[in-house]
């Protein structure tokens, strides 16, 4: 019984640190994503620039499916759909005002939101992409 008690305890370690390295792989879930404040960091491979005193852009996805957000300017609203890495974006709207300041981070970040049709999730950064190319990408998840 005792030679098997080191045995069992090796066992026991290999299994634990399997499981360890299978949290770092990567594989995401729709936990990961949904429910959290996404800050947008870069669009098209730029990293985002705000002018001073600018509120930095953000969505939020909800287990409803509903998204909300802060384009730069203006409150984001919509759908979205998800399934595994795939996403859209379908009838995202926005309110109506022009900030001249900020504008045209908006333009990109609302672009990127039409344009996606998948995402990855890596070491708390989300990517929204398209066809394998990053469209955007964000930080936080809180």
């Amino acid at each position: 019984m005792r030679a098997k008690l080191p045995l069992v305890a090796l066992a026991l370690g290999l299994v634990l640190s399997a499981s360890k390295c299978a949290d770092k792989s990567g594989a995401m879930s729709m936990t990961d994503v949904l429910d959290k404040k996404w800050m947008l960091q870069s669009v098209a491979g730029q990293a985002l620039q705000l002018p001073e005193g600018a509120q930095n852009p953000w969505i939020q996805l909800a287990a409803d499916k509903s998204l909300s957000g802060f384009g730069g300017c203006n409150n984001l609203m919509g759908q979205f759909n998800l399934d595994g890495s795939t996403i859209g974006f379908p009838g995202v709207g926005s309110t109506k005002k022009y900030c001249e300041s900020t504008q045209k981070i908006e333009d990109g970040f609302m672009g990127a939101l039409r344009e996606a049709n998948s995402f990855s999730l890596d070491k708390g950064l989300l990517k929204l992409m398209k066809d394998g190319t990053e469209l955007a990408s964000f930080t936080g998840g809180k």
